[in-house]
């Protein structure tokens, strides 16, 4: 009998927060399984980065599509589609803005959406908890859950109003491990893969306003977001955001403190850790326990890594990822560059700037896509880990030699992609501005 997966997503976890302080919970997850401490994904943006794990290639020019959404890789085969001919059965429970873009064909359950704003402690750990115990999972099943607890803003219960934005991140991490510390008991007696990784990271800012959570503010908030038209409100909420930024930044004492306040969808989407560090973790069916690799892996080797344990064999498509196994056998795979690239549509930005780039287990190198003379970034990751030391001006061979690999990497892909009609684009924005991107 094939095992069962199940696949967790954490929306916008970052893999240096992966270890909440002083959590029996997280400890016995990672304790449990293979955990990959340097796992790249290759975007910043969640359609990008979730399409990357599934289809295991590079959102090549994703960061060149403007505002025109994009579905899932809709005419490119996918790994989920290649385990359902392999007879899996396929469910998932996924937010209501990731479903819009042509995700939710995917899977079979009728009730695989949830709002954006439900999360594990209102409602939607039940939810999954509920389905788990089911009947309706078929076996053999893949069952993908895509969770945004830690999605801007970061939701806790009422008890933790009072809490600054920096601290949030923190227990809502600790609250997640104790949910998925429950799924996984749910799971732990059948014949079942785990994996737990995440679509991109996000910035954490170490200096913000404590009475943005105040829940006064946050209910005058909500009443001016339902009774003002949207684009006065997106107005007011912009000119409010840049004022507070520009407070911030004077607060700031270095420059991995000033980046973190622009934000992920911000005018200048760069490519540091924060956001394409991503945890990784594998545990159960065919997988060994208690084992940490440092080794640079990338969030396309994912699938292919899962069916390599499982002994699926691979779909017949061309694919950038590789499987990772051998890591897990004690055997030898060389090291490999990750190729990055940011994203500029679903944005209150109108003209953000979107960088590609290169990560090796030495080197961080990114510019603007549409111009590899501007915003030129090189930092070296042994010896500056918050990348705050740009030697671009002093490594031209080096940088010379990313572009040639950055040129090879884009020769080699072909990534065709289908655009949202009116409509879909219409629900798609909808969506999108309840999470505060539009």
């Amino acid at each position: 009998m094939k095992p069962n997966i199940l696949f967790i997503l954490v929306d916008s976890m970052r893999a240096d927060k992966f270890f909440p302080r002083q959590s029996q919970s997280s400890k016995k997850i990672i304790d449990g399984g293979v955990y990959f401490e340097q796992n790249i994904s290759s975007s910043d943006y969640t359609v990008t980065g979730i399409g990357s794990i599934f289809t295991a290639s590079y959102p090549i020019n994703a960061g060149l599509k403007g505002e025109r959404y994009q579905k899932l890789y809709s005419e490119k085969d996918n790994y989920v589609e290649f385990l359902k001919r392999q007879g899996y059965n396929a469910y998932g429970t996924i937010a209501e803005s990731v479903a819009e873009l042509g995700f939710s064909q995917l899977f079979e359950n009728n009730d695989q959406t949830y709002p954006n704003s439900l999360r594990l402690f209102d409602g939607l750990g039940d939810k999954i908890t509920n389905f788990l115990k089911s009947e309706n999972l078929v076996e053999p099943w893949f069952y993908f859950i895509h969770l945004e607890d830690l999605h801007l803003p970061v939701s806790l219960p009422s008890k933790y109003d009072h809490v600054k934005y920096s601290e949030r991140y923190d227990l809502a991490v600790t609250e997640i491990h104790s949910w998925i510390s429950k799924f996984l008991q749910l799971v732990k007696s059948q014949n079942c893969l785990m994996v737990i990784t995440s679509d991109h990271g996000d910035y954490i800012p170490s200096i913000d306003d404590s009475k943005n959570t105040d829940s006064r503010i946050l209910k005058t908030k909500s009443i001016m977001k339902k009774n003002i038209p949207s684009d006065v409100f997106d107005t007011l909420s912009k000119a409010k955001r840049g004022i507070t930024k520009k407070i911030q930044e004077t607060q700031a004492k270095s420059s991995y403190d000033k980046r973190a306040i622009q934000t992920r969808t911000g005018k200048n989407r760069f490519l540091f850790d924060e956001i394409i560090r991503t945890p990784l973790l594998f545990l159960g069916y065919g997988v060994p326990s208690k084992k940490n690799i440092k080794q640079q892996v990338r969030n396309i080797d994912i699938f292919p890594t899962i069916c390599d344990i499982i002994g699926l064999g691979q779909p017949k498509i061309k694919i950038d990822g590789r499987s990772l196994k051998p890591l897990l056998d004690n055997k030898p795979l060389p090291d490999i560059p990750a190729y990055l690239e940011s994203t500029v549509f679903a944005t209150i930005q109108k003209e953000a700037v979107a960088h590609l780039g290169i990560r090796t287990p030495k080197w961080k190198y990114f510019r603007k896509i549409s111009n590899p003379k501007e915003n030129v970034h090189l930092y070296n990751l042994e010896n500056d880990h918050f990348e705050e030391n740009n030697v671009s001006n002093d490594n031209a061979i080096l940088i010379k030699e990313m572009e040639a690999e950055i040129l090879r990497i884009r020769d080699n892909s072909d990534k065709p992609t289908v655009e949202l009609d009116s409509d879909e684009t219409k629900k798609v924005r909808d969506e999108l501005r309840k999470l505060g991107y539009v």
